[in-house]
């Protein structure tokens, strides 16, 4: 009914062939430009993409498959239609996708204009997950003891927009990385513990 159909069947040469062209696609214009983007003003553009941004996640788990062309179709509909609160979300997937497939240059570089493009167009609904996301490709960039707050910004962002998942996941990364960069253990344990009493809260809640 939104007019964006996804594949039924995938193979790892349809995604490089979708990145290709999306890379293409990217490569026509600057991060200034990008950033600067015209605005999407077709109602029925906007509800796809906020439609597939709700689809990135639970894709993610169920069809992991298809995830990557989700997270590309949002790229694509952005730059044909305009950037809309969804693009964010569309942008830090795929920075990640090219970080998970070796290219971790160009995973960086949309990753971060994913985050960047919050504070301009961004909606509080998928600051969170864009903040997780993205934040995966900055630890392997920068160093984690700087980038591991990260999380807790979007625990924090996540929690005020009801989204319980990637609260919980922002979280948990931001607890087993004070372990892994070397936080003293009474500190662990304290946010461990603090954490296991946030999941427990959840637990109990749902």
């Amino acid at each position: 009914k939104l007019g964006q159909p996804l594949p039924e069947s995938t193979s790892d040469a349809d995604i490089d062939s979708c990145i290709e062209q999306t890379l293409f696609m990217l490569n026509q214009y600057s991060d200034r430009v990008l950033m600067n983007y015209k605005r999407m003003t077709d109602s029925s553009k906007i509800k796809a993409m906020k439609f597939l941004a709700r689809l990135e996640t639970p894709c993610g788990m169920a069809r992991p498959d298809l995830q990557p062309f989700v997270a590309m179709k949002k790229v694509h509909l952005s730059l044909s239609h305009g950037m809309c609160p969804f693009s964010p979300v569309g942008f830090a997937h795929f920075g990640a996708l090219l970080a998970r497939r070796g290219n971790i240059p160009d995973g960086y570089r949309y990753s971060k204009m994913g985050k960047n493009l919050l504070s301009v167009i961004g909606s509080k609904e998928v600051a969170g997950e864009v903040i997780c996301v993205s934040t995966h490709v900055f630890c392997f960039v920068e160093p984690v003891q700087s980038t591991n707050e990260f999380y807790q910004e979007g625990h924090k962002t996540a929690m005020a927009a009801g989204d319980m998942i990637i609260a919980m996941v922002n979280i948990i990364i931001h607890s087993v990385n004070c372990f892994w960069i070397g936080s003293s253990l009474p500190t662990v344990r304290k946010i461990f513990e603090s954490t296991r009493y946030l999941l427990e809260q959840q637990s109990n809640a749902t």
